[in-house]
């Protein structure tokens, strides 16, 4: 691969993680800022534990930070890009499931924003960042040649 090419890789990687983490913050801040309304914009009851949806408000922001660091030499950090769509495939298979068992499990119904939420935070970046990994570790193996 030429210079050129490997360049726009390099910018076209960090600008797809540099809106991943604008994505994350943009979409976990609102759970420490304005609680009900987050809260009222996903589920039609309120969750019994509200700690929980701060436990994954956090880690989705720190999941956020990640993928700003990424953004910053994603040749560099290519080894943790992998981790980015395990991340978005654990998000997005729990919800599914959830989705999917809602009739088998004695539980609240799960409301279907959930997903449609999960979809546009989640499942639409897994073949991003499977793809950017494919063409860090090209990149990569053209640099050790």
């Amino acid at each position: 691969m030429d210079k050129e090419t490997a360049d726009i890789t390099r910018r076209r990687v960090a600008r797809l993680y540099r809106s991943a983490a604008i994505s994350n913050f943009l979409v976990t801040v609102p759970a420490f800022v304005a609680y009900r309304e987050y809260i009222d914009s996903f589920f039609s009851e309120k969750p019994n534990y509200p700690f929980l949806v701060h436990i994954w408000s956090g880690m989705a922001f720190l999941w956020g930070v990640m993928f700003w660091e990424i953004s910053k030499d994603p040749l560099e950090k290519q080894p943790l890009v992998k981790y980015s769509y395990l991340e978005k495939a654990v998000t997005s298979a729990s919800v599914v499931a959830a989705v999917a068992l809602n009739n088998k499990q004695k539980c609240t119904k799960l409301p279907l924003r959930v997903l449609a939420g999960v979809s546009l935070t989640d499942i639409v970046w897994i073949p991003l960042f499977v793809r950017a990994h494919g063409k860090l570790r090209a990149l990569r193996r053209g640099q050790d040649a």
